[in-house]
């Protein structure tokens, strides 16, 4: 460069002092390492055998842990308060087998309890305000053989730890929706439809009465309420063998009996119920987006009318024979005059529903334990028989037994005892007393150990069904020989 005056001036010359001997003298180690842990992105630091924090550590490490000073810090104190204890007594032991020379650090890598751990932030006030998941990882810096520092990375997996928990959230939502949809796959669609319709029917009942125990003192008598409608949802569903809607009802009826045991309710007492109500609708409307997603093609993968059928009577056999020996009774069953094939393909499933829960009940309830019948001087083994009729206006559907009557009549006059209610003088009931008993949902009975709560009567359920499409249900009986139900649908109603 050229001066005014001509001379040639050196351009390095005008620099400050200062600068021109920093130039001059090469980096030295210390000057390097903090250089690099200036640019590393990871928080770096070094941890000494009293895993206290050397002096170099990286700059990302106070923006990771919002912490500022660090220098000359014991890293388990860093962890107080900040990672459950539990934690942080893995850690401290985890690092004393890292100083360790004897056991080798690719072994013991897999114990590190800090691979992946919440780290939680607190504010002026020591709240714990937020968090992030933070990843720990040491290794060994070693001098003549000896461990000197140990050298440790932070990473914030946060975003992978997110995206990882909604994606299995997103797997498991769909492994439900798909065990859903198997389920419902075996209902007829108009009989799914009828259930949604009852279902929506209680669950506004349900949220009516919840609207009116704001500042009331009817408590228990709202419990009833939605107890009662809870009880109809959950009978539907089982009727129709919906196990994912039954069970989420059963969820609910356990919450509004929970409530109901209390000395003392109050307003407060229904907030987990209304959450309850919330999540039922939820199910119901998801339940509900799968129906109509899969209605269009629905009848395309209906078995045929013969397989159904074999389906239909194995089923019956199947319960008739593991009720059976779960109870200790004997059991023959005839269904040599029934015919499925004739069954309208509307009626399918509640034949289905109407012959499972008579068959279920009468071994329950109508069936004596071959001892029992044998001191009775009848066949150890009972009898269950079905059969089915078409005519002009009705499909019949009867179910007979000679299953002893009596027993009937001593639980309904044990009952009526029991709860200080009125019958007649006489030791035979007449029968529609009878027919009211076996209608009569939820009894349960003390002295009938081989009766479950969870098998409680329903047909109260079914007969409101059966009532609905125009039939009749009647009970013709005598109290040693036989007992026999028979139902009818009308056929108009077929479609």
């Amino acid at each position: 460069m050229q001066h005014m005056d001509g001379q040639i001036i050196n351009p390095a010359s005008q620099e400050r002092p200062a600068l021109q001997a920093a130039r001059a003298a090469p980096f030295s180690v210390e000057q390097i390492a903090r250089e690099i842990l200036s640019r590393v992105g990871e928080g770096v630091f070094f941890v000494d055998r009293s895993f206290n924090i050397r002096d170099y550590f990286s700059d990302a490490l106070k923006e990771i842990l919002c912490i500022d000073e660090i220098m000359g810090k014991n890293f388990i104190s860093l962890l107080e308060n900040r990672v459950p204890e539990e934690v942080i007594l893995n850690a401290e032991e985890y690092l004393h087998i890292l100083f360790r020379e004897d056991l080798d650090q690719d072994e013991i890598r897999e114990l590190n309890p800090l691979s992946e751990t919440e780290f939680f932030y607190e504010d002026g006030w020591g709240m714990w305000t937020s968090s992030k998941y933070l990843s720990f990882k040491f290794g060994r810096i070693i001098r003549d053989g000896k461990i000197e520092v140990l050298i440790a990375t932070i990473k914030d997996i946060s975003e992978s730890v997110r995206l990882r928990d909604k994606l299995a959230k997103i797997e498991k939502h769909t492994q439900k929706q798909m065990e859903w949809l198997v389920n419902i796959l075996h209902v007829e669609p108009a009989l799914l439809q009828d259930f949604f319709a009852g279902v929506e029917k209680e669950l506004d009942n349900v949220d009516k009465a919840l609207k009116n125990s704001r500042g009331t003192n009817r408590y228990l008598a709202i419990l009833e309420n939605v107890y009662r409608s809870l009880y109809i949802i959950k009978g539907n569903a089982s009727l129709l063998d919906l196990k994912f809607f039954s069970n989420k009802a059963s969820q609910f009826l356990e919450k509004i009996v929970e409530t109901k045991s209390k000395q003392e309710i109050s307003g407060n007492d229904f907030v987990p119920i209304v959450v309850e109500l919330g999540e039922l609708r939820k199910t119901l409307g998801e339940v509900q987006t799968i129906f109509k997603r899969i209605s269009h093609f629905h009848n395309h993968f209906r078995a045929k009318r013969s397989y159904e059928s074999e389906l239909l009577v194995n089923s019956l056999k199947n319960l008739i024979e593991n009720l059976s020996q779960q109870l200790g009774k004997e059991v023959a069953f005839d269904y040599k005059d029934f015919d499925a094939l004739a069954i309208p393909y509307a009626y399918r499933q509640m034949v289905r529903d109407i012959l499972f829960l008579l068959i279920r009940n009468t071994i329950l309830y109508g069936i004596e334990s071959s001892e029992e019948r044998k001191s009775a001087n009848k066949t150890a083994e009972a009898n269950i028989k079905i059969s089915s009729y078409i005519n002009d206006r009705f499909l019949g559907l009867v179910l007979r037994h000679d299953g002893r009557i009596e027993r009937i009549e001593r639980m309904l006059q044990e009952m009526m005892s029991r709860d200080g209610l009125s019958g007649p003088d006489n030791q035979k009931w007449q029968g529609f007393q009878v027919t009211q008993l076996l209608f009569m949902p939820n009894i349960s009975f003390k002295d009938e150990k081989e009766i479950n709560e969870n098998n409680a009567m329903d047909i109260e359920v079914l007969k409101q069904k059966v009532k609905e499409k125009g039939g009749r249900l009647k009970i013709t009986f005598t109290s040693e020989e036989f007992c026999e139900f028979t139902v009818l649908l009308p056929l108009k109603n077929k479609g």
